[in-house]
């Protein structure tokens, strides 16, 4: 049996310095040494949608730049458009929103670049080379940006999600670093369903989709114009009687086709100089893309690793180890973000093992920092 992959991790509820402790868990865990003197560095983060407030901080972002250049490297910060109509839908719109949740040049002291274009459609196809428990995908498309890139650091923040459970390491790569083409295919895969029956032709869905898949009928429910559609879930949200669903099974389906891309992701990015990092602080019900509600258990910390799957698993035994701080909460572990959102957060977390991405056995290293105490004669 090889050695197992190591997890480093700062917990934040020990210390007060956490900006210390980014700088240590980058040092220790070797993320400064997967970048060369003169490469081009992709920060990839989520710099939250227009209304969210629990995204990863700005600052952080900005220590992790200034720690890329310290290596030697030139850093650009980056994420990709989304394929719901938010304010993060065209890159131009991104940025505004960037600005606005404090992601700026000045601030971050480096550019930002939407990596797969104004329109959410410039990438490169790469094969999909091994497909497990009946998954359909058989091509991903990678954002360009980060396919110029050097070396990638992928941070993500630990938090919940509707339809895996948990969003961190593995679901940033399948779904931030692809192209609305590859986030389409993989949301294809939860299927959509309208119960006619309860239609009532408001006809609201079609106005709100972005992709003008919907059209009205002179009788019935709306029509759906399948090749148009992004599954997107535009007409879910705005469905006034909840007349459409996602498939039985729609999570699980999902999830697979998640693990797929994220596997095909991180075989186009550079070879052994790729590194993960985990903030689990703000660790709310929901993702970055909406407002996410309170937290459901404490800020934990920061983890790192070269291994996505390690570094996910570790987030979920420590979430689960944490205290709940919601009192409207009443899920128990294991699995807590999981069972709140109705789905099996490691249901990603293992495909993506089984297909060679990483280990779901991990050996948790803690980063300690020291901090000066005031004392008493």
């Amino acid at each position: 049996m090889g050695r197992l992959p190591e997890v480093f991790f700062f917990d934040e509820r020990k210390h007060f310095d956490i900006m210390g402790g980014l700088e240590k868990l980058f040092e220790e865990t070797g993320l400064a040494g997967l970048i060369s003197r003169g490469d081009r560095v992709a920060v990839k983060v989520h710099m939250g949608e227009l209304g969210n407030t629990t995204h990863i901080r700005p600052q952080f972002v900005a220590k992790i730049v200034e720690l890329v250049k310290a290596a030697g490297g030139k850093p650009f910060v980056t994420d990709t458009t989304t394929i719901y109509p938010g304010e993060r839908f065209t890159a131009s719109a991104y940025l505004k929103t960037a600005a606005i949740n404090g992601f700026t040049r000045q601030g971050l002291k480096a550019p930002i670049i939407i990596a797969d274009g104004e329109k959410g459609y410039d990438g490169k196809s790469f094969p999909v080379k091994k497909r497990i428990r009946g998954c359909r995908l058989r091509k991903v498309e990678v954002a360009s940006a980060l396919l110029e890139a050097d070396a990638v650091l992928i941070v993500s923040h630990g938090k919940g999600h509707l339809m895996t459970g948990f969003g961190g390491a593995i679901k940033h790569l399948a779904m931030g670093c692809t192209t609305k083409r590859s986030k389409t295919s993989q949301h294809a895969t939860h299927g959509l369903v309208l119960n006619a029956s309860k239609c009532t032709r408001c006809f609201e869905c079609v106005k709100a989709c972005p992709y003008s898949a919907l059209e009205e009928t002179v009788k019935g429910p709306p029509k759906r114009i399948v090749s148009k559609c992004a599954y997107c879930l535009t007409c879910l949200f705005n469905c006034p009687v909840n007349a459409y669903k996602i498939e039985k099974g729609g999570k699980t389906k999902f999830q697979v086709a998640l693990a797929h891309a994220a596997v095909a992701v991180a075989e186009a990015l550079p070879k052994g100089k790729t590194g993960y990092m985990n903030f689990l602080q703000d660790i709310t019900l929901r993702c970055d893309c909406a407002a996410a509600g309170p937290p459901i258990v404490e800020n934990i910390g920061l983890l790192a690793s070269v291994d996505p799957v390690a570094l996910d698993k570790a987030s979920l035994d420590l979430i689960d180890k944490a205290k709940i701080i919601t009192g409207r909460v009443e899920a128990k572990p294991p699995d807590v973000l999981g069972k709140l959102n109705r789905t099996n957060s490691l249901n990603h977390v293992e495909v993506a093992s089984k297909l060679g991405l990483g280990s779901l056995k991990y050996r948790l290293a803690e980063v300690e920092i020291e901090e000066a105490e005031v004392e008493e004669e």
